[in-house]
């Protein structure tokens, strides 16, 4: 199978204006499917591929499309013409990378016996797609800006199943899950941005954007996620009883370096030109790697259930699960931050079980048409917030200097090159950043509860629904600047 769409079909946009968004688009790939053994092993393949040339952005929205826009194209050469003369390639507003993605999965079914059967399955994607920065309507950016933003997704999971009696049957499960995201930019230079308003003490209006962006300055995230599932059912008379476990780990590589090649904004082409900028910026790392936030992350899980039918029309749900989250090792311990404020910053997770209770029921009336009234109720944990779990690592105080300059200094001269930006020596100029989890912090979980009534209407199959859901937060994140 495939498709196809070129951009000269589209046709331009209400300002007049020709499309942007790609030169031309395919997706094309495959799918294969059969028995090897008969009745006994089965596979299915599946190959897909989607090429996007040269993707652009949409210029019309941004002051370079405004009738009233601070700069012009005049001004975007000047800034390219000065940028050389410091070494720096600022790139121009056409594209420079393409967005494709390629897809793999292969899927073996194994009837091992009648009472057991067994899958194996395994996936992978690749994709490179190009990040536009800086295009609102306040601004615009050349493509030195930009960035090729490269992830791979490859899984392997096996399962076996087993009915071992008329009563009672297993599940086992076993996956491994290998992620990366990493952003490829286009120069060395640090991050640049010139206004074209307000004053140099307080630039404002309108901006133009090159250099390397400040959240693509080192930007690395690479995780290895294993998971481990058991879980039994167990009928006994009118009650299936589902009881089992679960085990995850997360190894967390987050390479997340904002400013670690410098920030610096300038008002009007004259003071870039001159190297006078009005903010500086620069959150180099400590030593190598030291920016980085690598660690472990597991959750532990406990669950049973049962499933109680009552009669032919009632069905009640009741169950609880358990869940323990931690991470390891610590981060490094700060004594002079965690003596200030009075919290220790190599505390992460409380390593306590979050219990879970739910409930639900099935009630199905004695109608012509089938109809059914339906609820529950039960405290469910979200997703681990590894962001914030992630800076306990990356923000001990030890991993980066932090310098923040509202004003020009004559002494820290502006350096086109990531590698010889200008460190202050000035006493107490030098900053940390430091992250500490509260001592009561416990993992984000969330009250649900709904109640929904279904019935078959006459026509043609349909089925109309109402129903009544209600949340209430019961831990929820909240972030303090100390």
């Amino acid at each position: 199978y495939g498709t196809y769409r070129d951009g000269d079909w589209f046709g331009d946009n209400p300002e007049g204006q020709p499309f942007n968004g790609f030169t031309k688009e395919k997706t094309y790939g495959m799918t294969l499917g059969g028995p090897i053994v008969k009745d006994k092993l089965f596979f299915f393949a599946n190959y897909e591929k989607f090429e996007q040339a040269a993707p652009g952005a949409d210029l019309s929205t941004t002051p370079l499309g405004k009738a009233n826009g601070q700069f012009t194209l005049a001004d975007v050469t000047r800034a390219q013409e000065i940028a050389q003369g410091y070494g720096i390639d600022a790139g121009g507003l056409e594209s420079n990378g393409d967005t494709n993605m390629e897809e793999y999965a292969l899927k073996l079914d194994w009837n091992i016996s009648d009472n057991h059967r067994a899958s194996v399955r395994y996936s992978k994607i690749d994709q490179s797609k190009l990040r536009i920065n800086g295009m609102t309507t306040s601004s615009a950016s050349l493509n030195s800006y930009w960035y090729q933003h490269n992830k791979t997704n490859e899984s392997y999971v096996a399962q076996v199943f087993s009915d071992w009696t008329d009563n009672f049957s297993t599940e086992l499960k076993a996956s491994y899950r290998e992620y990366s995201a990493i952003r490829a930019v286009n120069t060395n230079a640090p991050s640049i941005r010139i206004y074209f308003g307000g004053t140099q003490a307080a630039p404002s209006g309108d901006s133009l954007y090159l250099g390397t962006e400040v959240n693509s300055q080192d930007n690395i995230l690479e995780t290895k996620a294993w998971n481990y599932y058991a879980a039994a059912t167990w009928t006994l008379g009118d009650h299936d009883v589902k009881f089992g476990a679960s085990y995850d780990t997360n190894d967390i590589y987050n390479y997340y370096g904002a400013n670690s090649w410098g920030t610096f904004t300038f008002y009007g082409l004259n003071n870039f030109a001159n190297g006078i900028w009005s903010t500086y910026d620069y959150a180099p790392e400590r030593s190598a790697g030291s920016i980085a936030a690598d660690y472990k992350y597991s959750n532990l899980a406990l669950f049973v259930q049962d499933t109680w039918y009552v009669n032919s029309n009632l069905t009640l749900t009741m169950g609880v699960r358990a869940d323990r989250a931690d991470t390891s090792p610590a981060p490094a311990y700060n004594a002079t931050a965690s003596a200030f404020f009075g919290n220790d910053n190599s505390k992460v997770l409380s390593n306590k079980f979050l219990v879970q209770p739910r409930f639900g029921f099935n009630y199905t009336f004695d109608t012509e048409r089938p109809t059914q009234l339906r609820g529950g109720v039960g405290l469910f944990q979200g997703d681990a917030p590894q962001v914030w779990l992630s800076n306990s690592y990356s923000a001990t105080g030890f991993n980066n200097s932090v310098y923040a300059y509202t004003s020009y200094n004559p002494a820290l001269p502006f350096n086109p090159s990531k590698d010889g930006q200008p460190v202050p020596t000035t006493p107490g100029s030098n900053l940390q950043n430091v992250n500490f989890v509260g001592s009561d912090f416990n993992m984000p979980s969330v009250y649900k509860a709904n109640l929904a009534f279904d019935h078959e209407t006459p026509w043609y199959g349909i089925v109309a629904s109402a129903e009544l859901l209600v949340t209430k937060v019961k831990d929820g994140l909240y972030y303090q600047n100390l």
